[in-house]
């Protein structure tokens, strides 16, 4: 049977969808429910196709400090049919992602994998990835997403084979505006709170890292590197609240983050021998 794909530049999707639905394109300011989404994209793209193809999977792209996976690309990556690939973010932009949609869309279409690609982008630097998959057979469909003014690149439309973009009640009910309590009048970050989110940030991160990007982070004490630093603080204003003009909690924060990161070296073992890494 004829299989379709689905793929996802989160970077896309989150900036574009949070400015259409929440008003801003900072992912600390709203939350985004990725399995209700994922889910309806899917069936929007059975429907699109009127059931011929089936789908092979969705892939998720999107940038990482040390392409370390985050609780979200965690999530993301337990839906079912769904791969994450990350690439890395480096003083907040993601880098390498569009090199892994080419890559993906490159492998399934020369091994005939999928015989027709939904894409959900807008960066003219896939165009000359739509026009190879194409030139192997594969249809390519350039999904958008409503925008005031033009968020996807004219390249890269008049390349697809088509293009649609999906109205706003296709989003809205994915993405909601962190509120605050208004019994307590306004969000109130506490150094309890900050200290949480360290450790929880430190411990995922040590988790995924590998001995010795482990051992060079923890020489680098007490400067977390910048790219490191903006995901840890993007991380913990999802949970902590705002931490703009909060020097006290943001030195909680990185001191949380810098416990775990000392534990987890200091349990390192040197292969062959009982001894840990000093």
């Amino acid at each position: 049977m004829d299989r379709s794909a689905i793929f996802i530049d989160a970077g896309y999707l989150l900036a574009a969808g949070g400015r259409l639905t929440c008003g801003t394109t900072s992912r600390a300011a709203f939350r985004c429910d990725y399995a209700g989404l994922a889910t309806k994209l899917e069936g929007w793209v059975d429907a699109h196709n009127r059931g011929q193809l089936s789908c092979l999977r969705t892939y998720w792209y999107d940038g990482a400090a040390n392409a370390v996976p985050t609780a979200d690309h965690e999530q993301i990556g337990g839906l079912p049919y769904v791969k994450v690939r990350l690439g890395r973010l480096i003083r907040g932009e993601q880098k390498g992602v569009d090199a892994l949609i080419y890559r993906d869309l490159m492998t399934l279409a020369r091994e005939r994998a999928i015989t027709c690609a939904y894409l959900l982008s807008g960066d003219e630097d896939l165009r000359e990835g739509v026009v190879a998959a194409q030139d192997m057979g594969v249809q390519v469909v350039l999904i958008g997403i409503p925008a005031s003014g033009a968020n996807q690149s004219a390249a890269l439309i008049r390349e697809a084979d088509e293009h649609i973009v999906l109205p706003i009640d296709h989003w809205e009910e994915h993405f909601s505006r962190r509120t605050v309590d208004p019994a307590a009048g306004k969000a109130t970050p506490t150094p309890a709170a900050a200290q949480t989110a360290g450790r929880a940030f430190g411990i995922t991160w040590a988790n995924n890292a590998s001995p010795e990007d482990l051992v060079e982070l923890a020489g680098a004490h007490p400067r977390v590197p910048q790219d490191l630093d903006v995901a840890l603080l993007l991380e913990a204003e999802r949970t902590v609240g705002p931490l703009h003009d909060r020097q006290d909690l943001k030195r909680e924060l990185r001191a949380a983050f810098w416990g775990e990161i000392r534990a987890a070296k200091d349990a390192l073992v040197v292969p062959g021998s009982m001894a840990a890494v000093s």
